[in-house]
């Protein structure tokens, strides 16, 4: 079935292998009926590729410092100006990661500095996090921004934390796995104003797609996982996931 007005909000172009075939992949995406990209960098070495690719119609971009990178520490005012030459959509994919080797107080530096960037220019934060939701919660209090927590894998209570904080919550491959309890039973729960799609392709595989080999046309399906989790009309949860991602990312790319 060809849905329109589907939005991959986290999608990786800039990697392997979708960046051999970034052509096909866009074709196929285009076909399902994706018509927004975001590309959100990960470091300093691919934000020149994240603007190349939003030259091209309907992909955007967000660039920052993601939390295995932090060692590399972030010069704000290079990022500031890059933001601003490339229209970027937000800042992003930033946040803290306590599974990684990366110090923690350097992470807590990086990503204090990108927080307080997108509030003084206005901009949407893509959030990273894995195993400090707490760490993430108490700095948010103190620096509120705009912004989404990607490929959202918890249980509802701790997904309402972060509602109560501002934010939108975005659903990617996880919800198409039955053994997801805690990734489903929030998207089955998450106010229909405040989640949006994604497939953080290539990184994160669904239900017979193996990690690695994602691509955005794939959010097609994460979001029928997502309709019949909520039980809800697949047109309505698209339409309900378009406006929040237009409402956050803005509707230029």
């Amino acid at each position: 079935m060809i849905m329109q007005g589907l939005f991959d909000t986290h999608c990786h172009l800039f990697m392997e292998p979708l960046s051999r075939d970034t052509g096909g992949v866009l074709e196929r995406a285009f076909a399902v009926g994706v018509e927004r990209l975001l590309v959100p960098a990960v470091s300093m070495d691919n934000w020149d590729a994240c603007s190349e690719l939003a030259l091209l119609p309907g992909i955007g971009c967000a660039l920052g410092i993601h939390p295995w990178w932090a060692d590399d520490g972030v010069v704000l005012e290079e990022l500031r100006t890059k933001l601003i030459e490339t229209n970027a959509s937000a800042i992003g994919e930033i946040g803290l990661d306590w599974k990684t080797e990366v110090p923690r107080q350097k992470q807590y530096t990086v990503f204090q500095k990108q927080l307080e960037l997108a509030s003084s220019m206005d901009l949407p934060v893509i959030l990273h996090c894995r195993n400090a939701f707490d760490e993430m919660l108490e700095l948010l209090k103190k620096h509120p921004v705009r912004g989404v927590i990607h490929a959202w894998s918890r249980d509802p209570h701790l997904m309402d934390r972060f509602i109560e904080a501002g934010l939108y919550i975005s659903f990617g491959g996880v919800i198409t796995r039955p053994g997801a309890k805690k990734a489903c039973e929030s998207a089955r729960l998450v106010p229909s104003d405040r989640f949006v799609l994604e497939t953080d392709s290539p990184s994160i595989g669904l239900s017979g797609v193996p990690s690695g080999k994602s691509e955005p046309g794939h959010v097609a399906e994460i979001a029928q996982a997502m309709a019949q989790i909520r039980g809800a009309d697949l047109k309505d949860t698209q339409a309900a996931a378009w406006k929040n991602s237009i409402a956050l990312f803005g509707d230029s790319s």
